[in-house]
């Protein structure tokens, strides 16, 4: 019997894209009588990086977790980022938040060594294409352009950010800030006008920074956090604007920040929780996870019970004025570099990142009641902004360049006139600002929305409509948040989604065809 090639196409390949390839080559290596074709599409330069990490962009963008975090490989297989460094020459400390081109290096790296170690099993072709459709025909799936058909297809595309267009409204709109090398120029944002940021968050920090210590101005450490010389080529000014105005909490400096409780404290918490939300059948957000994030935050504070509630409820209450949003950001400043000792907000947001792993395990690939969900996007949606905020070093520049009016926060709600306008948001996941190919697939009826925003995708990552599964779809990463929580991350421990689909593409549907044999006369 003669085993046909099977054949495979990974659509994008920055980060989970990469780990895809990893874990189908891996997968491999146990059934070497297989043959399997892979084809890569990904059409910016460096894959495995994709755009988000591009080389070549600012050293001034920064990763927004610690170098410590940073692995791109399962089971001690290759090096994480720091051992990669170390032995380039530039080692880093495990609590550095390095650039994010360095990052981009690096990955792009680990994807050449993936090329170059695949097993004899595996045929690997990169495409520098972006596909625009996919569709179904006889059994596989047609990627266009280039009418290549192949048995199974992953779909892996990320952030959709760069896919938006220039618009012409009032004023001169950029639809993107990245990459900020072609978006931000000087042609584009001139020295001296006038900037509207919408958004105030991750986006809005870089570009912030590609505006002004991106064009030259030097940042120095000083008592107040930092000073600022600037270059001459920055905005007259530049103005985030948001519905909330509520600002990003500040991730702790590890040098100076001294944790309120041990990590054997954590270990006790963390287990009780996991406990608590994984055995009881009548698990739901508003009553059971919500509740106890909340009792073991009082817990880190020693705080009376509901002492959380109250702060937390207290924070989303309201629009921020100037004055609230100034005063928070230099709290939670203040906090992370350990001026001020933690708040119930900061312990809310470590009991949040603590346990994430078990938050997620739990609410990934199931659909919530409506109510539940509702509260969910609520809560997540705040917690971003309390739990996974912008380096420590990035607010205290922030608050440097708004106390030098360089950032003005007075024009929260957008109530201005300027010379441009910039889109610092990142599109929703769901149906609401998907590119192609997946907003085509959508609209074909081969994948589905749940609950929480994201594409459905069960444990295996194949893409699920209320029919069942899509045969030969896949999708993993952002487009499937909510569905899948916490696909911003590098992190390979997270998330097992890679692996799985490898070990169901390289197992499922073997055809065999009969060998020809010459029967004697």
């Amino acid at each position: 019997m003669t085993q046909l090639t099977k054949s495979i196409g990974i659509v994008g390949c920055g980060p989970k894209g990469l780990y895809a390839l990893d874990s189908l080559c891996e997968a491999a290596r146990g059934i070497p009588a297989q043959q399997f074709d892979v084809h890569i599409f990904e059409p910016f330069a460096h894959p495995g990086a994709g755009p988000i990490y591009n080389p070549d962009q600012s050293d001034v963008l920064l990763m927004n977790f610690p170098a410590h975090m940073i692995d791109a490989w399962t089971e001690r297989r290759g090096p994480n980022l720091r051992s990669w460094l170390k032995c380039a020459g530039t080692p880093v400390t495990a609590g550095t938040y390095v650039p994010r081109a360095c990052v981009g290096e690096y990955l792009h790296h680990c994807f050449e060594v993936v090329l170059s170690s695949a097993p004899s099993n595996i045929r690997i072709t990169v495409y520098p294409v972006k596909i625009s459709a996919l569709r179904p025909e006889g059994g596989s799936w047609l990627l266009e352009p280039g009418d290549i058909s192949v048995d199974e297809v992953l779909v892996t595309t990320g952030h959709q950010d760069w896919t938006r267009r220039t618009q012409k409204v009032q004023t001169e709109a950029i639809a993107s800030p990245f990459p900020v090398t072609c978006a931000l120029t000087t042609d584009a944002v001139p020295p001296s006008t006038s900037v509207a940021c919408k958004g105030f968050a991750l986006t809005f920090i870089d570009t912030m920074l590609a505006l002004t210590e991106g064009r030259g101005g030097v940042f120095t450490q000083s008592a107040q956090g930092y000073d600022y010389q600037p270059s001459g080529a920055e905005p007259k000014w530049i103005a985030p604007y948001s519905r909330s105005a509520r600002p990003m909490r500040a991730k702790v400096d590890s040098d100076r920040f001294v944790p309120p409780q041990s990590e054997l404290f954590w270990q006790d918490h963390i287990c009780i929780f996991e406990t608590e939300i994984s055995e009881r059948s009548d698990v739901s957000f508003i009553n059971t996870v919500w509740p106890a994030l909340q009792h073991i935050a009082d817990a880190v504070l020693q705080r009376p019970q509901g002492s959380t509630r109250t702060c937390f409820d207290e924070w989303r209450g309201e629009v921020f004025s100037a004055e609230r949003c100034r005063a928070e950001l230099s709290k939670g400043y203040e906090i992370a570099i350990g001026v001020t000792a933690p708040d119930s907000l900061w312990a809310l947001a470590e009991a949040w990142r603590r346990c994430y792993p078990a938050l997620v395990a739990w609410i990934s690939h199931q659909e919530l009641l409506s109510k539940d969900a509702a509260h969910f996007r609520e809560s997540a949606a705040e917690m971003e902004r309390l739990a996974f905020g912008p380096p420590a070093q990035n607010v205290g520049k922030l608050l440097c360049l708004e106390r030098m009016g360089l950032v003005s926060i007075d024009h929260l709600s957008g109530d201005h006139r300027c010379d441009v306008t910039i889109n610092a948001t990142i599109p929703a996941t769901g149906s609401a600002e998907l590119s192609k190919p997946l907003a085509g697939l959508l609209h074909d009826g081969h994948v589905s929305v749940g609950s929480l925003g994201g594409l459905r995708v069960d444990n295996d990552a194949q893409a699920l409509t209320k029919g069942g599964v899509t045969s030969g779809l896949s999708i993993i990463g952002r487009a499937t948040e909510g569905s899948v929580l916490g696909n911003d991350t590098l992190s390979r421990n997270l998330h097992d989604l890679p692996e799985r689909w490898a070990s169901r593409v390289t197992k499922a549907g073997r055809v065999f065809v009969p060998e020809r044999v010459e029967l004697p006369a």
